[in-house]
């Protein structure tokens, strides 16, 4: 599920870096290809664990009249994604840094992975977790006293 999800997005960032979050290890010289598993999986699950956790305190704990506005709501959307992003950046960053990434997809054909591929990974996982806000929004803030009507 999350490997589609992270697919729309993977223009982004490059077939490389999508190669390797789907799981792809480069060969030694004597084996074949091989495939380990997924990360997408990882990030999907921690983006809709922020989005929800950010979700339930904005609408049942924080639950405030003043806060009962488009932008507190923004406000929260923004936590998410940018946590979401931050997240996504520095892990690859730190896989693309320490090596883990293989040398057949930092010099690979789809154009390589560098830092700009990892920050593009960060931005696609700052929309994913977004949209599972926006969606987590609208299924379960009915049942907010204050904020049900927020942002929409």
């Amino acid at each position: 599920m999350f490997d589609t999800i992270y697919g729309w997005f993977s223009s982004l960032f490059g077939g490389d870096l999508d190669s390797y979050l789907l799981g792809y290890v480069c060969p030694a010289e004597d084996t074949e290809e091989s495939w380990g598993a997924s990360q997408y999986t990882m990030y999907g699950f921690i983006a809709l664990g922020i989005a929800l956790v950010i979700m339930l305190i904005y609408y049942y704990a924080i639950n405030h009249p003043r806060f009962n506005r488009w932008w507190s709501w923004i406000l929260m959307l923004l936590l998410v994604g940018l946590s979401n992003f931050f997240i996504g950046a520095e892990t690859t960053l730190s896989d693309l840094w320490a090596g883990n990434i293989g040398d057949c997809l930092i010099n690979g054909g789809n154009g390589g992975v560098y830092d700009i591929n990892c920050w593009m990974f960060g931005l696609a996982n700052f929309f994913v977790s977004v949209i599972f806000f926006i969606i987590f929004s609208i299924g379960l803030k009915w049942w907010s006293a204050n904020c049900k009507r927020t942002p929409f």
